[in-house]
């Protein structure tokens, strides 16, 4: 189920195609700065690489993809959203332009977006700001139960190898 605007404490705002979006901060574990990541062979569309974050394997996932948003371009300002891991998931991260900060929900006027507005109802809520609005994303309805499962897999894998070629130490 979406989160209901009223159960979020605040939103992690930022920009992908030079629109507004949001994630309630309780879904979010991090912010990194964008950083290298390992493009093996046949990688799916939606992921951008994998993220060696301390010994860990993290998908990261070009979410502009994801929602069907054209036009991103990313650049040294890009970031990734480290998001707390789902249960049955690995722990993922989603591409974004830029990360333009964290506000208490207060601070927004809910636009009462009626459901089924979105693929999945992944859209939570639209609100605004200073004559601003920005779309509130539903993390536990991005993706699919079958991505979900294809992810864990894929990032199951990509954690086996990471770990077999640190046993050789560095």
């Amino acid at each position: 189920m979406a989160p209901r605007p009223a159960d979020v404490s605040g939103i992690v705002m930022f920009r992908l195609a030079g629109q507004g979006f949001g994630l309630p901060v309780d879904d979010v574990r991090e912010v990194v700065p964008l950083a290298w990541l390992d493009r093996p062979p046949h990688l799916p569309a939606m992921i951008e690489g994998i993220l060696n974050l301390g010994g860990q394997a993290v998908p990261v996932l070009r979410l502009d993809r994801l929602l069907g948003v054209e036009g991103s371009h990313y650049g040294m300002d890009a970031s990734i959203l480290i998001m707390r891991p789902r249960p049955g998931g690995g722990v993922l991260g989603l591409l974004v332009e830029h990360v333009d900060g964290v506000r208490e929900f207060g601070d927004f006027t809910a636009m009462d977006l009626p459901p089924g507005q979105s693929f999945n109802d992944c859209l939570a809520e639209v609100v605004e700001r200073d004559g601003r609005s920005m779309n509130l994303l539903a993390w536990d309805r991005i993706l699919l139960s079958q991505e979900q499962a294809a992810l864990a897999e894929f990032q199951a894998r990509t954690q086996q190898r990471l770990d077999a070629l640190t046993e050789f130490g560095p």
